[in-house]
């Protein structure tokens, strides 16, 4: 027969009690989700358990960085905007600048078989150095016949490449067509200036040994006095009994000045092959492109020399892209304090 529970005996104490901790155990458990004690499954764990997967895009940093730029996104675009704009605006209210190159080939060592062949010449003449034409294009002498030359407002500088046999002019100016014009003005006035001054320092030297030449003779025919007066009594003696005596006093005087009259014979001889080889370099020196041509014309600039429209807009973007995120960080930091 089975009993009611009015028939069953009392709880204890003890039974109460435990059974009102199982209850709670058992409620904290529906409400943790099943998540045992310890924290060992990961917070992210939901619906029954399942796991969820963090995207890279959701990293803290970027998901910060992109709170802040909706936050802060006017201050960004203004900073943007002034950047970029004061890179576009530098450009236009800056006076252009604009640049062009002309080359000129020298006659070097290296180079020399570039132009006529010239014979009967000493090694090392009719070559010119590009390091001391650089210094003579710099002189004030040749900056003064350049200043003559160049019509407008441009300024002329020369540059020699290590190793090379060339110059090379560079012309800036504030307009493209007065830039190219004169780097072209400038090769060829070198070219026609630095012809003229080997022409006229050939002449002076030609004309300096002509001098010591002539002074050398008057002394040789000083000393030669003697010796012609004894061809002259020689000629007009018709005896052959003087004959004899005249002949060997002039035999005996020539011996006499050998010591005087050699060098000075000696001397003569080198100056007249001086004469004779400067007379040479003379009549090569009147064609005007013999020891230099222009070889690369100077052509017109196609932009700018000191920036164009497409660099200032990079340099603009990416300027105003650094400086926006610094405005938004330095903002933000502002913020916290």
């Amino acid at each position: 027969m089975l009993g009611t529970d009015d028939d069953a005996p009392p709880a204890t104490a003890g039974q109460q009690d435990g059974g009102r901790l199982g209850g709670e155990r058992l409620e904290a458990g529906r409400q943790d989700g099943g998540r045992p004690e310890g924290g060992h499954f990961e917070g992210g764990r939901q619906d029954g358990g399942r796991r969820t997967h963090r995207s890279p895009d959701d990293a803290p940093g970027l998901r910060e960085y992109l709170s802040l730029l909706r936050r802060y996104w006017l201050l960004a675009l203004l900073t943007f905007v002034v950047v970029l704009a004061a890179s576009v605006g530098s450009l236009l209210v800056t006076d252009p600048v604009y640049r062009s190159e002309a080359e000129v080939l020298l006659r070097t060592e290296d180079s020399r078989q570039l132009f006529p062949r010239v014979g009967g010449t000493p090694a090392g003449s009719l070559v010119r150095s590009p390091e001391a034409e650089v210094l003579y294009v710099r002189s004030d002498e040749f900056q003064e016949s350049l200043e003559e030359a160049i019509e407008g407002d441009a300024s002329v500088d020369v540059r020699s490449e290590l190793g090379s046999s060339a110059l090379v002019f560079t012309a800036e100016a504030g307009e493209p067509e007065l830039a190219q014009q004169a780097a072209q003005t400038a090769a060829e006035t070198y070219v026609a200036v630095r012809q003229e001054l080997d022409l006229s320092e050939t002449a002076d030297l030609a004309e300096l040994l002509a001098g010591d030449r002539g002074r050398l003779q008057e002394q040789l025919q000083t000393l030669l006095e003697p010796v012609a007066e004894l061809d002259e009594a020689i000629n007009a003696t018709e005896d052959p009994t003087e004959l004899s005596p005249l002949l060997n006093q002039r035999l005996a005087l020539e011996r006499s000045l050998e010591a005087e009259v050699d060098p000075l014979q000696s001397e003569l001889r080198r100056l007249d092959a001086q004469i004779a080889t400067l007379d040479l370099e003379r009549r090569v020196l009147e064609d005007p492109e013999s020891l230099a041509r222009v070889i690369t014309a100077a052509e017109r600039p196609e932009g700018r020399a000191d920036g164009s429209i497409t660099q200032s807009l990079a340099v603009g973007v990416l300027g105003g892209l650094v400086l926006a995120a610094g405005a938004v960080a330095a903002a933000q930091a502002l913020r916290r304090r």
